[in-house]
């Protein structure tokens, strides 16, 4: 008969590896890039479960996959390589990611001076425990602290104030990035200037 012709492949790729290092982000579709077998079938997956695949470059063996929409929570996310002939390669070493997409609540201001000679005056408020804490007036930031990691509450004492009125809010920034919505304004009007010398315009010096 005419021959043949075929190529036994019976070799499983080698383990790939994820080359990305995040372990904490806000993004809920994260990219995951990596090496393998150059031109093989990568697959990511989420504790044994696909949930993406591309090919490797057919030179570098580099790859990325775009996940589909990830809910908030933690995930142990690894790959495998299949080449043409449908080898599968062991798994890649675990890469352990928490997504996390929403923002904090929207953060409040418990001062409730409206008038000061305080050019440095303490705003203090309740916000998510450990986020970053920033205040403002109007769109400029004024100063950040970091709320109790449990009770939340926060003090920010911004830099000297000149003489004017402010309205005052708060955002609140959690570890992944997310940006709360401003708090309510806290109108506030400082006056740190002292009156002008007064005179006595009486000049009798004896009556």
């Amino acid at each position: 008969s005419d021959a043949l012709s075929m190529t036994v492949d019976a070799t499983a790729p080698a383990q790939p590896a994820i080359t990305t290092t995040t372990t904490l982000t806000s993004d809920a579709t994260p990219t995951i890039s990596g090496t393998a077998e150059a031109d093989s079938t990568v697959t990511l997956l989420s504790s044994g479960v696909a949930i993406g695949t591309t090919t490797a470059d057919a030179t570098t063996g580099i790859f990325s996959i775009t996940t589909s929409t990830l809910a908030d929570s933690n995930y142990v996310l690894t790959v495998t390589a299949t080449d043409a002939a449908g080898n599968i390669s062991d798994a890649s070493d675990a890469l352990s990611i928490t997504i996390d997409a929403t923002a904090p609540g929207k953060p409040s201001i418990i001062t409730t001076t409206s008038l000061t000679n305080d050019a440095t005056p303490t705003i203090e408020g309740i916000a998510e425990a450990g986020s970053t804490v920033e205040l403002f007036n109007g769109d400029v930031s004024l100063g950040t602290t970091t709320a109790d990691g449990t009770t939340g509450a926060y003090t920010i004492t911004p830099a000297a104030l000149s003489d004017g009125a402010y309205s005052l809010t708060v955002t609140a920034t959690d570890a992944a990035g997310n940006i709360s919505a401003s708090s309510d304004a806290l109108s506030m009007t400082v006056d740190a200037t002292a009156p002008a010398q007064p005179a006595i315009t009486t000049t009798t010096t004896l009556t």
